[in-house]
């Protein structure tokens, strides 16, 4: 599985608005430069964004956009799955019994594991989070995103 540049970019839009003080509109330009996302890409993101209920986008000299929920109530399953399908690490886990091997099949369980690890990872993982983490290293270092102790344990765990 490997995420698409549109959804990374999703990612990264929603990420910085979830360090915006609560209930600032940002202007897509100014999350474009800031994100290093091509412009022409974001609206087209942010309309689907806000069709799966995680941004609002207001028109006008003052529009731009805007988190439709707090940022602890979003959390990367949602973002992603909002941009892509819903996360499938094969085909076999789809539907139960669509696959005719998978009654006997000593992967299909491991795949299964592996993919409900994924996805409890990504479902317990906010946008408070992710901003607090990005707000912190780059109070701490000029590098730029750097992932603490404890993020790391639960990315390797």
């Amino acid at each position: 599985m490997q995420l698409t540049r549109q959804a990374d970019y999703a990612i990264r839009a929603l990420l910085h608005l979830s360090a915006a003080e609560p209930g600032n509109v940002v202007q897509t330009k100014e999350i474009a430069s800031s994100e290093g996302i091509p412009e022409k890409y974001l609206p087209t993101i942010m309309r689907t964004l806000a069709r799966a209920g995680l941004v609002r986008t207001l028109r006008g000299n003052q529009g731009g956009v805007l988190l439709a929920r707090g940022p602890e109530d979003i959390n990367l399953l949602e973002v992603i799955e909002a941009i892509e399908e819903p996360i499938m690490l094969n085909r076999c886990l789809r539907e139960e019994g669509e696959c005719t091997r998978e009654s006997f099949c000593p992967v299909h369980p491991v795949w299964d594991r592996i993919q409900q690890t994924l996805i409890d990872r990504l479902e317990s993982t906010s946008f408070a989070d992710l901003a607090s983490e990005k707000m912190s290293s780059q109070a701490g270092s000029s590098k730029g995103w750097e992932f603490s102790d404890s993020q790391r344990q639960r990315v390797t765990a």
